[in-house]
């Protein structure tokens, strides 16, 4: 049996997952494995995902053309889903392992999952579309990405633009 690496397979037990932060809000940080980078995957996001204790895994957002999906792999005490569906008041669903979230496009169904006493390690993934706008409620910032070759990114705010 050979023992080259397979570009199709990774072994996430053996590779580390990086550390990243919200560009919207440093203080919002995971650690994630791109999982669907790491094996070529062009159509389909999937990334690892780990929350320490007492964070957030993401600004509260929601996109206007990518389908969005989120399975919960473990989750420790007090973790939950945070919702906003639309314009009503923020929810706090509870989560548990084996939890499964579906966010189709355009649903307007603001998310963000935060850990409690303990860490949580999902599964996040999606389509990815040629161009999206995330929209983050509680900021009023919307990101508009372009995934053309050459394309950029922009955060539009109630007061600028930024080209991020």
């Amino acid at each position: 049996m050979s023992s080259e690496q397979k570009p199709y397979v990774i072994h996430t037990k053996e590779t580390p997952l990086k550390p990243t932060s919200h560009r919207l809000n440093p203080k919002v940080h995971r650690e994630q494995l791109r999982l669907g980078d790491l094996t070529g995957l062009t159509k389909t996001g999937v990334h690892l995902c780990r929350v320490p204790p007492h964070n957030d895994s993401t600004v509260l957002h929601w996109h206007s053309n990518e389908d969005e999906w989120v399975y919960i792999v473990s989750a420790g005490a007090g973790a939950v889903m945070r919702i906003k569906e639309g314009d009503k008041e923020v929810e706090h669903v509870p989560i548990k392992e084996g939890d499964f979230f579906g966010f189709p496009a355009g649903s307007r169904n603001a998310h963000a999952l935060k850990s409690g006493e303990g860490e949580i390690v999902y599964l996040v993934g999606g389509s990815r579309e040629t161009l999206d706008v995330c929209t983050y409620p509680e900021v009023n910032v919307r990101g508009v990405l372009d995934r053309t070759p050459g394309g950029k990114s922009w955060d539009v705010g109630e007061e600028a633009v930024v080209q991020t």
